[in-house]
């Protein structure tokens, strides 16, 4: 009986010790298991939200130039790109704080710099920054939802006598558009930068007092009294909390960040025509042809005028004639185009080039041409008419150039044309891309 108690009750306990085996077993699998997702799920959201931020895409996904704290990219054949505001730009550095500087691929328009000391009394500054005053802050009105992308840009703004001793003692303060330092251009590869691309345009340093630094067609770095009417080329800086939302920095597939674009630098389909928003204005848009004006499949020529700079329309024999009869009555959507306002000024020395006044003298027509002071968005269009004079007292009218430095030609002489209209901004739909332009209903 004794035996048999104790067989039984032996039985018993290697059931139990099996069970509770298996149950061990049961609960370290699950621990592990779920243990192993939880860290593998922590470390994958933790990573995203680390590198998401435009700062540290930029560094985790490219070899940049370290220079006292901040990150270039250095060389012409690097993958930089960022669309902003329906315009491309490309990155210079990511900075100490990890916000990212940006500049635009391609000017933007061509002014003189004049001969103000500093680059905050010039009148590119004005043109950069609003200040409250009427044509200033061109581009910071044009671009999207500045106060929740951009903060202030620093760039070194010594005067530098030498071009191999640069120092960066006196940087830009609360200012959100610059334009390129002589640091930015050498500290991304001078001549071998992705900064030479073919096109003049001012450096914000100057050599000395009245002499500011420039960059030629050549990439090579020049100086400039001031009245040479040069590129435009602004810098921004993005704030180091916004995060990227797509893109790869190719030029064919850019980084981008923003929740939805703004207007300017929109496409818009007319008819058998691509055009570009370069203004609001109140309800209007202002649009330019992205390409030279086509009539009956072939590239259009005109003279500006027989005697002076006036753009009128009831002049015959002048371009303003021809666009607002000749080539206003082949179109097909004539009659969504509104009459507006257009600069028709002079610029000269006599007002150390101040674009403002250039912009403030106005015509009223439905078909004008670009001024100087607006913004330019095609790069390629070259040798075609601004509608902005020399003098009152002569015939000599400037002309828009690719390599964006601009030079004057007489009045009679026939060049191709890139028009400019105005229309009502609602009657846009669309996206506004290259791919998929704004339409309009223009039929009646």
């Amino acid at each position: 009986m004794k035996l048999r108690k104790n067989g039984r009750k032996k039985k018993k306990l290697s059931v139990q010790k099996i069970f509770n085996l298996v149950s061990f077993i049961f609960i370290m699998s699950c621990i592990l298991f779920y243990g192993t997702r939880f860290i593998k799920l922590y470390k994958q959201n933790n990573t995203v939200n680390k590198i998401t931020f435009i700062g540290d895409t930029i560094k985790n996904n490219n070899k940049l130039k370290l220079v006292n704290g901040d990150y270039y990219f250095y060389g012409k054949d690097v993958n930089n790109y960022v669309s902003y505001s329906n315009l491309l730009w490309r990155i210079i550095k990511v900075t100490d704080e990890n916000t990212v500087t940006l500049v635009l691929d391609n000017s933007i328009t061509s002014l003189a710099k004049g001969t103000k000391k500093t680059f905050e009394e010039t009148n590119i500054n004005k043109w950069l920054n609003t200040s409250g005053k009427d044509n200033t802050g061109i581009l910071e009105k044009a671009l999207n939802n500045v106060q929740k992308y951009l903060t202030e840009t620093n760039t070194c703004t010594d005067n530098i006598t030498d071009a191999k001793k640069i120092t960066c003692q006196k940087t830009t303060t609360d200012t959100y558009i610059t334009i390129p330092s002589l640091n930015d251009y050498v500290n991304t590869g001078s001549t071998e930068s992705f900064l030479n691309n073919e096109e003049y345009y001012y450096l914000i340093n100057n050599e000395k007092e009245n002499t500011s630094w420039c960059v030629d067609k050549d990439g090579k770095i020049s100086t400039s009294d001031g009245t040479d009417i040069l590129g435009i080329k602004p810098i921004i800086t993005i704030k180091n909390n916004i995060q990227v939302t797509g893109g790869n920095g190719n030029k064919e597939n850019p980084y981008i960040f923003e929740e939805s674009t703004g207007l300017t630098g929109g496409y818009v389909k007319l008819g058998n025509d691509i055009w570009r928003i370069y203004k609001e204005e109140n309800d209007l848009v202002k649009l330019s042809l992205d390409n030279y004006l086509i009539i009956d499949n072939e590239e259009t020529k005109n003279k500006y005028s027989n005697s002076n700079y006036n753009y009128n329309d009831k002049v015959s024999d002048s371009l303003a004639y021809f666009l607002n009869k000749t080539y206003l009555n082949k179109l097909k959507y004539k009659n969504i185009i509104e009459e507006a306002e257009y600069s028709n000024g002079i610029y000269n020395n006599t007002n150390d080039y101040n674009y403002i006044e250039t912009l403030n003298t106005k015509i009223k027509t439905k078909v004008a041409v670009p001024s100087i002071g607006d913004i330019i968005l095609n790069n390629t269009n070259s040798n075609y008419f601004l509608s902005t004079g020399v003098a009152k007292d002569n015939n000599m009218i400037y002309t828009m150039q690719n390599d964006f430095k601009l030079y004057t030609k007489i009045s009679t002489t026939n060049l191709k044309i890139v028009p400019v209209i105005a229309i009502k901004k609602d009657l846009l739909t669309g996206i506004g891309t290259i791919s998929s332009p704004y339409e309009v209903n223009y039929e009646q």
